[in-house]
């Protein structure tokens, strides 16, 4: 959220990162009850650490937070990557979604911050001859910007190699501040190394009660707008 806006008190903020943490196990509707931490890890035995949506010629691979992994929907095949491959049949898409965590920040359920993650994406979109998509930062508004940009820019070093890599930065949103300053960021790095950059703070969608995630209409309109945003960088 920018500082015009209504400024959320700390114990506000951490209600919302803790209601966003919880909601995961609420999502996955097909996992046993327990703490979020073990739903998501359900989630994953079930279909795996690199999901698999779609089943068309060209591969996209994307790396994210909890908004490609649908937290705050009834029915995660409403999330913004399963709309995005509806919209584009051509597409299969190879998704590795953590919720709660970003370039710097971990996630609740262990060392998920996205250089953990970055290597076994990059193979997977070069073996096929596809693109990377980083989508995060939302989670990294709480942390300095000295440290947002340290991990972000190991991160988008080792996303370099790929056959082409688009970065979606976050959503101004209700609920958190500084998204800003964790777009100035991202969109100086990205350009420094001639990736695609996609800033998302004027995109004014549709967000759940938490006023963090989505709600169903806002994946759907996210999805269409990633979508035109890749088709004008070349990358589709």
């Amino acid at each position: 959220m920018r500082r015009s806006r209504i400024v959320l008190s700390a114990l506000g903020a951490a209600v919302v990162v803790a209601a966003g943490t919880a909601v995961v196990a609420a999502a996955l509707s097909d996992a046993p009850a327990g703490t979020p931490c073990d739903g998501f890890e359900a989630y994953e035995q079930r279909y795996g650490k690199i999901e698999t949506l779609g089943d068309g010629e060209r591969t996209i691979a994307v790396l994210g937070d909890s908004y490609s992994a649908g937290d705050e929907a009834s029915d995660r095949g409403s999330r913004w990557t399963d709309r995005l491959v509806a919209l584009d049949p051509q597409l299969t898409l190879l998704l590795d979604a953590v919720p709660s965590t970003g370039f710097v920040n971990d996630g609740q359920c262990g060392a998920d911050a996205f250089g953990t993650r970055i290597d076994p994406l990059v193979r997977e979109a070069t073996r096929a001859d596809g693109f990377l998509v980083i989508q995060g930062g939302l989670n990294d508004v709480h942390v300095g910007p000295d440290d947002v940009e340290r991990a972000a820019a190991a991160v988008l070093d080792a996303a370099s190699s790929a056959p082409g890599v688009a970065v979606i930065g976050p959503l101004d949103v209700p609920g958190h501040d500084d998204e800003d300053e964790v777009d100035a960021v991202l969109s100086r790095l990205a350009q420094e190394r001639g990736l695609t950059y996609v800033s998302t703070l004027g995109w004014d969608l549709p967000v759940g009660s938490d006023g963090v995630h989505l709600t169903a209409d806002g994946h759907g309109e996210y999805a269409r707008r990633v979508l035109d945003a890749l088709v004008d960088a070349g990358l589709l």
